[in-house]
């Protein structure tokens, strides 16, 4: 395995984005092309000083890859397309963990007409599938990963592809929102409406409603620095919270819930359910 310094990594690309800096460097120039590919949305170039954390990917002789975070290997002879998923990981895991002032929460958004919708969930959960179905139906959109709150509790754009998964095939891939026929929002937004769902075949949509705190709970555990900076982000989360809504059930297709959202109708909430007299 190659020694992953800046004499054997030379080639590099500097960059700023949500307030954290980092440069990701490798010893093969025609990956920067790819690299570029995997920086967050709005990321901007800027010049390497001593403050920019450091990530790379390296060519190994083998015909392989390695994957660092500072000077620790992550992967070790890996191939190309599993690397670069790797790193990709990495550059959104540093800068969702260390962005100031501002708290990543797992989780798919859009905004109608002006007004924000999150998605919380883990890989799988279905929140890109959700988010895409929104968007075909009109709404903008904000983010299939990340729901990104400033302390005010107002809901920032993350818009990256959206990496959706074909069916019958393994993998995913990215696409454009605009391949969507959708466009991405550039505002930040209140929050009017938090959906903890999953998909369940065969689901009709009768949701509860959470109560304050059980709707602050479910944002945290998806929150990336609900460890590092606990306090912080459950302040963030209950700003975000003090003017929406929060449901939680089962959902079946996502067409129909989009329609459902998007309907202009209140957000319903199962009148049988306990918290429901607390609307």
């Amino acid at each position: 395995m190659l020694d992953f310094t800046d004499e054997t990594a030379p080639h590099e690309i500097a960059f700023e984005a949500y307030g954290t800096k980092a440069r990701v460097c490798t010893n093969a120039a025609d990956l920067l092309t790819r690299v570029e590919q995997l920086l967050p949305p709005g990321w901007e170039r800027t010049s390497a000083t001593p403050e920019h954390f450091r990530l790379g990917i390296v060519a190994e002789d083998e015909g392989t890859y390695s994957v660092y975070q500072g000077m620790a290997p992550v992967s070790q002879d890996q191939g190309l397309e599993i690397s670069l998923t790797l790193l990709d990981g990495q550059i959104r895991g540093y800068v969702a963990l260390n962005a100031p002032d501002l708290t990543f929460v797992h989780a798919g958004a859009v905004a109608h007409e002006g007004r924000a919708m999150i998605f919380p969930g883990l890989s799988f959960a279905g929140k890109t599938t959700l988010v895409a179905a929104l968007v075909r139906a009109g709404a903008v959109y904000y983010s299939d990963e990340f729901a990104v709150l400033d302390a005010d509790g107002l809901l920032h754009p993350y818009a990256k592809p959206l990496s959706l998964r074909p069916e019958r095939r393994t993998g995913q891939s990215e696409h454009p929102v605009e391949h969507l026929g959708g466009t991405a929002g550039e505002e930040p937004l209140r929050l009017q409406l938090a959906v903890v769902t999953s998909y369940r075949p065969g689901a009709e949509w009768r949701p509860k409603r959470l109560s304050p705190g059980e709707a602050a709970l479910s944002l945290l555990a998806h929150t990336v620095t609900a460890r590092s900076r606990p306090d912080a982000a459950m302040r963030t989360i209950s700003r975000a919270l003090e003017h929406a809504v929060a449901l939680e059930g089962d959902r079946g297709e996502a067409e129909e819930l989009a329609k459902h959202l998007l309907s202009g109708a209140s957000p319903g909430y199962d009148d049988r359910s306990p918290d429901a007299s607390q609307a």
